[in-house]
């Protein structure tokens, strides 16, 4: 299928032939976790907290009610490729985010796929939190292509 850009929004970037559940300890996620939970001064288990910090309360009550337990399946599936595709790459990241903080996933980033992340506000979810920011950089990532 033609492909003209790729963005990648909070999202894992597995190595060639690593699964996603490996990732974790690959790159070291656990103690990026940890050190940003103390540096929140945060419970871990927490979960709005460490997902939903910057989302309308009305909107994180929605979600909660629609949640479902993750399979983990797609965990356990090498990443196929034998590389990233040839294809123009944007890679997104919230900058307020706590489950894969920032400066973690700006590493990662320019680790594995060579670029800098844009950045834009919020937790987790920024399509809840920050929607307009969200789509004013798909939007940009569009009418630049």
């Amino acid at each position: 299928m033609p492909v003209d850009l790729l963005v990648m929004l909070q999202a894992q970037i597995p190595a060639p032939g690593e699964s996603p559940g490996q990732w974790w300890a690959a790159t070291g996620y656990e103690q990026a976790r940890r050190e940003q939970d103390e540096r929140d001064g945060r419970d871990p288990d927490d979960d709005t907290a460490l997902f939903h910090h910057d989302t309308p309360s009305v909107l994180v009550a929605e979600a909660r009610k629609r949640t479902r337990t993750q399979s983990a399946t797609p965990f356990m599936k090498p990443w196929p490729l034998a590389a990233w595709p040839d294809v123009p790459t944007k890679f997104l990241l919230s900058r307020d985010d706590r489950f894969f903080p920032a400066e973690y996933m700006r590493r990662i980033v320019r680790e594995r796929l060579g670029i800098t992340p844009d950045e834009l506000p919020g937790d987790h979810c920024p399509m809840l939190g920050h929607p307009t920011e969200l789509a004013d950089h798909l939007e940009a990532y569009r009418t630049e292509a």
